[in-house]
């Protein structure tokens, strides 16, 4: 027969055997009450633990397209807001055109069109998020150089060495006043001069933006442009027009010469102010597109969080009850031991 030791020591840490796990089991109900989901997911769906897995990763994606789509959005409403102050800077040029004296559009145009060009280029170094929304997809590069800087810039030196070359003075020349019609039609209408807006030119002289503009995936299964690039023919157009009316010596030239001038720049301003609105249009549709695209990602996001919660939600009513029950029996081990501990197996020998 063999009789096991026993002492003093053993008797007083019988209670705590328990209190450990005790413990920890009043632990995790309180997490569970607190995140209404199971404390060991892993341990209480089982075999099940890949699905959760899997839709929380679901629900994370589409989180991730949510955080997307308002920086697109933020993008596409800024640069709503700068093409409508362009469209309307063109259609005010425009106005002013057609509503002066044939003989006094040249001087009125002058300024207003240096004024136009310098709005244009400040505004399409427009940025919003830390990026600049008329860049393409060079995003951290200003796109726009401006054109009346000293020393010239490449944009307003290339103007001067057309307008040199076609006819053999600067734009401020008192001589450009025996400027042809014909010669002013020639130049205004060819390459040398018009080559200097063409997309390879543009890009550079005026432009460091890149082409092709910004798009984004809006849903899990689609993919919209959300950008406008400073490339665009419309701006190209616009900045050619205000270049026409303020840096070809308008003023100064016959009448015949200004009629001709005067003439290419309103049809320019049409045609710019029309493809600016198309821009708009197009920005449009991708915004109308981006919202519904959010309207299916918050109506797919709240089922795959009904389903998680499903599988690892837990009643919290019946964790409070656990709580309850675990903390009466923590106590009660406590107040066993503090009486224990005033018992000694000395007083029995």
């Amino acid at each position: 027969m063999r009789t096991n030791a026993l002492s003093t020591l053993s008797f007083w840490n019988t209670p705590r055997i328990g209190v450990a796990r005790m413990q920890a089991d009043l632990a995790q109900a309180n997490q569970e009450i607190v995140s209404g989901r199971y404390a060991d997911v892993g341990l209480a769906l089982g075999s099940r633990t890949g699905l959760a897995v899997g839709l929380r990763q679901k629900t994370a994606e589409l989180a991730a397209l949510r955080d997307s789509n308002n920086a697109a959005s933020l993008r596409l409403g800024t640069s709503q807001a700068v093409l409508k102050q362009i469209q309307a800077g063109a259609d005010d040029t425009l106005k002013a055109l057609t509503g002066v004296p044939e003989d006094k559009r040249a001087g009125v145009l002058k300024d207003m069109a240096a004024n136009g060009l310098n709005t244009v280029t400040t505004l399409l170094n427009t940025s919003a998020g830390g990026q600049f929304v008329f860049a393409g997809d060079r995003t951290a590069q200003a796109p726009m150089a401006a054109y009346a800087t000293s020393p010239a810039s490449p944009a307003k030196s290339a103007v001067d060495a057309a307008f040199r070359a076609a006819f053999g003075m600067s734009q401020d020349s008192p001589g450009v006043s025996a400027i042809p019609e014909a010669a002013m039609a020639a130049f205004l209408d060819g390459p040398a001069f018009r080559g200097l807006f063409d997309e390879a030119a543009w890009g550079t002289t005026w432009s460091a933006a890149g082409t092709a503009p910004l798009t984004n995936q809006i849903s899990l299964s689609e993919t919209v442009e959300t950008s406008v690039s400073a490339n665009a023919p419309a701006l190209r157009k616009l900045a050619m027009a205000y270049v026409m009316a303020s840096d070809l010596g308008a003023d100064n030239l016959s009448a015949a010469a200004q009629s001709v001038l005067t003439t290419r720049v309103a049809s320019l301003l049409g045609e710019a102010s029309r493809g600016v609105i198309t821009l708009q249009a197009d920005l449009g549709r991708s915004q109308a597109a981006i919202t519904a695209a959010n309207t299916r990602l918050e109506s797919q996001s709240s089922l795959l969080a009904s389903q998680v919660a499903d599988m690892e939600g837990v009643d919290q009513a019946e964790a409070k009850t656990r709580v309850d029950r675990l903390s009466t029996q923590v106590q009660i081990s406590y107040a066993l031991t503090a009486q224990l501990r005033q018992l000694s197996l000395v007083n029995y020998l």
